[in-house]
């Protein structure tokens, strides 16, 4: 906990912070990026006086991690229009579609007999999760998190070879 209150004060530093070096594109999030740099605030354990340079910082930082969380993940829904949707925008032949479907297929099948934390791991892999993401999400420590996924992913693999699917 912190040794200073997030007064008005404060948060209207953090806002000014905030809104110079937010990007144009992330300007709808002004307020949401706000309260990440609050929360850094209040989770820090650090007893340091909040002077404008330190709240800059704060504000610099939470904004630079939330364009890296969204650079580092494009998030695609996995609907069943996904295959719809692809084939709008190339020329995707009927014959390649459904041969997509049968490898889609095949794979949820391989996945179905792993092991179930490998399963996890890897699913949450394949969804676009790092391996750090994985680890906070099952609760797991990082290096283990590591080798179930990588782990996993050599199963899998091994499992589609003797199902005939490779890369």
């Amino acid at each position: 906990m912190t040794g200073f209150e997030i007064d008005d004060a404060v948060r209207a530093q953090l806002a000014r912070s905030v809104s110079r070096v937010c990007p144009a594109w992330m300007r709808d999030e002004l307020d949401d990026l706000v309260q990440m740099a609050v929360m850094r605030l209040l989770r820090s354990s650090a007893e340091v006086e909040p002077t404008p340079g330190y709240l800059s910082r704060v504000a610099y930082s939470a904004v630079i991690d939330e364009i890296r969380r969204k650079k580092r993940r494009n998030e695609v829904r996995a609907t069943p229009s996904l295959f719809d949707r692809v084939a709008d925008e190339v020329a995707i032949t009927p014959e390649q579609l459904a041969r997509a479907g049968q490898v889609g297929a095949v794979v949820l099948e391989c996945l179905e007999t792993l092991v179930p934390a490998r399963r996890r791991a890897v699913t949450l892999y394949l969804q676009g999760h790092s391996v750090p993401e994985i680890a906070e999400l099952l609760d797991w420590e990082t290096k283990k998190a590591s080798n179930a996924v990588y782990r996993g992913l050599d199963d899998l693999r091994a499992r589609l070879a003797e199902r005939g699917v490779s890369p």
